[in-house]
This record gives C-alpha cells, structure tokens and sequence, in this order.
C-alpha cells in the first residue's frame, strides 16, 4: 500500500509540473495590423492627445536600425522574406511600444522607414503571417 501511493504522490508531482511548465509558456508576440498600417504622423497625434512631442521612449537610428531595412526592402513593390526579417528583427524588440497606437512608436518607426527608403504606407503589412499582424519570436 506504501508503495502505490508513493507512486500516486510521483505521478501527482509530475502532472502538476507538465502542468506549471505550460501555463508559464509565454503567449506568442505580435505587432498588430493596425500598428503595421499606422500612417498618422506621430507628432500631430500626440499633440491631439495631450502627450508632448517625443512621448515615444524609443529613437529609432536611421543610421543602423533603419539602413537595415532599406539595405534589404528597397526597389521592392512587394517585400520579400528577406525584407520582412530585416523588419521583424528591428520592430519585433519594440513589440509592445509599437502596439501601443497612442504612444506614436509604430508611426515614427514607419515614417523613418518612408522618409529614408520611400517604401508606401502600409508596405509592412504584406510581411503580416497570422491575422493577428506580425509574429514576433518569444525571447
């Protein structure tokens, strides 16, 4: 009897940690459609909404995070993997920020990216992979 309930004591404990390691998971990271899509300049937004200019705690470098980008999306009507990742490894460690439309990010982030590539609003929203907008990997 000792035993059998030795073993129901094991096996409880190895459900209830299949169990914990699943719920402590992280949810899958996504910068939405409607951040891809952001077209309005962030400075009259944010004045809109009371929020002083520069509200974004990100400055996004054109020199490094940028060129990035346009070294590998530009001349592109439709952006192809390799301009989507360029996209996603800059974007994707501001997933929050750039979700959050009333902070401005996801539209200074786009309006950077307009002014010194060219590309059309809206481009980065073709490199979406779910309807949920753009994954983004689980660090």
């Amino acid at each position: 009897m000792g035993s059998s309930a030795a073993a129901a004591a094991v096996l409880l404990c190895v459900a209830l940690s299949v169990v914990a390691a699943a719920s402590a998971a992280p949810e899958p990271r996504f910068i939405t459609m409607e951040a891809l899509k952001a077209t309005e300049p962030a400075s009259s937004r944010k004045l809109m909404m009371g929020f002083p200019a520069g509200f974004c705690p990100v400055q996004f470098d054109e020199r490094k995070q940028i060129t990035k980008i346009a070294n590998k999306c530009r001349g592109q009507e439709v952006p192809l993997p390799s301009c989507c990742e360029a996209f996603r490894s800059v974007a994707c460690p501001y997933s929050a920020l750039l979700d959050d439309v009333t902070n401005g990010c996801s539209v200074d982030l786009l309006m950077k990216i307009h002014d010194f590539c060219r590309m059309p609003a809206g481009y980065f929203a073709m490199c979406g992979d779910s309807t949920m907008g753009l994954s983004c990997p689980v660090s």
